[in-house]
């Protein structure tokens, strides 16, 4: 189940992360647009419309400003998806007309094409975004050119005014483009970082399944080894005494008139019988004892083993005074609990080093194990770490987790009670 578990637990952490990137995109979307379409309004309202252009326009101008606006925020909740790139344009066409007769005003026009641009940088997804700025530079470029609407003729801003404002709107598009990609190339670090642990985890859960196997195999060839020896000794003592006793009962029959001779015989005979009787109860026994359960102290320092052998990272055990045989349902939770913490360690943390101590108080087995990764102050309990709590909440334990000064820290207190100890 580990390794299924760490797949489940790793994609979720990075979908959170791209959420997480998503989200702050957006919210930076958000500001820039509210932000200078709220200050090319305030301007409208301080400067009122422009001169000789009829007073139809001002309320057509406040309705292309809200839908350029709208256009605009709906291009921010499709943020990071091509279909972004059709409200950004219907946003700039929106633009474009609002600002047609501003004439030598150059404030209005220079907020609502930056807004454009940002959001048509930011939100369009790459390599789309690359479209949307000669857009709204030709169309900023058209709407300062404009020299006439309504029959009135408009006064173009000075050279020096629209040249500047084509910079402004190319440098917030750059910007916007070059955070965009910089944003795609964490993202997709992202993924193969977790791809990255993900393997790792599999790899430590694999070979932590491996040394288990290996161990099974082992006992099993020692337990084969056992009764295949009992087997030929009792085919070889059991042969061997039986042919003695058959020897000693034949040679019986040739002593008659020797009496002491034949007592000997019968002495003989019965200790044959008596040693091979011994030797097939022996041999019964022992090809029932059962093999001996590894200690928690012996399971404790095999699984330290072979985790720093498989991924390098340096692992210190003290036992303390919890030396003694635990029974096997403590013993294999305490495992359990182990592997999780040992690989959230090197997973999530990318710590070097782990250091477990054990310490048997008031009938309780109490776990501390620390590392040295990274810390976070926002700790969201994984599927793991969930079960190994219900588990030893089941128990009567208890159990937390969670970041320290230089690290991370798991504890575990778990009661040993009468039937808690092994024999």
């Amino acid at each position: 189940m580990m390794p299924v578990d760490c797949c489940h637990a790793i994609a979720y952490y990075t979908d959170m992360g791209q959420h997480s990137i998503t989200g702050r995109l957006k919210s930076i979307c958000l500001f820039i647009n509210l932000s200078l379409f709220g200050i090319a309004l305030f301007q409208y309202l301080i400067d009122g419309p422009p001169a000789d252009i009829p007073d139809l326009w001002n309320s057509q101008f406040y309705l292309l400003l809200f839908l350029a606006l709208g256009f605009s925020l709906l291009a921010v909740v499709l943020a990071e998806r091509p279909l972004a790139a059709i409200p950004s344009l219907l946003g700039l066409i929106a633009v474009l007309v609002a600002v047609t007769p501003e004439g030598s005003r150059i404030g209005i026009r220079l907020c609502l094409f930056a807004a454009t641009a940002v959001t048509g940088g930011l939100c369009v997804p790459p390599p789309y975004n690359l479209a949307m700025g000669p857009a709204v530079l030709i169309a900023a470029f058209a709407s300062i050119r404009t020299e006439l609407a309504w029959d009135v003729w408009l006064v173009k801003p000075s050279y020096s005014e629209r040249l500047g404002s084509i910079i402004v709107i190319a440098v917030l598009y750059s910007i916007s483009v070059i955070l965009s990609y910089a944003i795609k190339i964490i993202r997709e670090e992202g993924t193969e970082i977790a791809n990255l642990e993900n393997t790792i985890a599999q790899l430590t859960t694999a070979n932590i399944g491996f040394q288990e196997y290996a161990k099974y195999v082992e006992e099993q060839s020692r337990e084969l080894e056992r009764k295949r020896i009992t087997k030929e000794i009792h085919d070889i003592i059991g042969y061997t005494l039986t042919t003695v006793m058959m020897l000693l009962r034949e040679a019986k029959l040739h002593t008659e008139g020797a009496s002491h001779i034949r007592n000997i015989l019968d002495e003989a005979d019965q200790q044959c019988q008596s040693g091979l009787a011994e030797t097939r109860q022996s041999l019964r026994q022992l090809r029932t004892i059962e093999t001996a359960a590894v200690s928690m102290v012996d399971a404790i320092r095999k699984l330290a083993y072979s985790f720093q052998h498989a991924t390098g990272v340096q692992v210190q055990v003290d036992f303390g005074n919890a030396l003694g045989p635990v029974n096997e349902s403590v013993q294999n939770t305490i495992i359990r609990l182990l592997q999780e913490g040992m690989t959230n360690a090197l997973r999530h943390g990318k710590a070097s080093s782990i250091t477990i101590s054990l310490w048997i108080h008031e009938g309780a087995l109490i776990i501390d194990m620390m590392d040295n990764g990274r810390g976070s102050t926002e700790f969201n309990e994984g599927i793991g770490l969930a079960g190994m709590r219900e588990t030893i909440t089941a128990l009567g334990g208890q159990f937390s987790a969670g970041p320290i000064s230089g690290g991370f820290k798991l504890t575990a207190q778990i009661p040993l009670g009468e039937d808690a100890h092994g024999n």
